[in-house]
């Protein structure tokens, strides 16, 4: 799966509010709902079932980079969104290095494969390091796209 394909300009959000991972979770479920990618109904089963997935093991991958995830049944397609911080969150990750970069994966139920191969190609693209301070960087989401979509290209070649 292609990040830059299923990554919508409005699932970008850049210096958030937030000051700590679980508001982080809520003001990207917040953008989820704004964006009619998830149903205000539907926003608090989705945000337990994140907060009880960090809690029985941070998302948190190190490099400054967290992928919170979840399946569930209140979404049809796969929701991914993506949060820049300069500063930093602390995420509990498996280096202690606080997450600038917040991947949130909302994925359905009856695609476990799918969900798999998205994380492991997110987790797979964070780690370049000169990508992840390039993210840093930029300002708007649609450079943050732009950016995103022109490594894969290249990194297809």
């Amino acid at each position: 799966m292609i990040l830059s394909n299923s990554l919508k300009k409005s699932s970008i959000l850049i210096a958030p509010r937030s000051k700590n991972r679980w508001d982080l979770i809520n003001e990207m479920l917040d953008m989820a709902v704004k964006n009619k990618d998830l149903k205000k109904e539907d926003q608090e089963s989705v945000r337990r079932s994140l907060v009880e997935r960090e809690k029985s093991m941070s998302t948190g991958i190190g490099k400054g980079v967290a992928i919170p995830h979840c399946t569930t049944e209140k979404v049809d397609d796969i929701i991914i969104m993506l949060s820049t911080c300069e500063n930093g969150i602390d995420f509990d990750s498996v280096d202690n290095q606080p997450v600038r970069i917040t991947i949130m994966l909302l994925v359905p139920k009856d695609k476990l494969t799918q969900h798999i191969k998205t994380l492991a190609n997110i987790a797979k693209l964070m780690n370049n390091d000169e990508l992840r301070n390039k993210l840093l960087n930029l300002k708007t989401p649609d450079a943050i796209l732009k950016t995103i979509k022109n490594h894969e290209e290249t990194k297809k070649k």
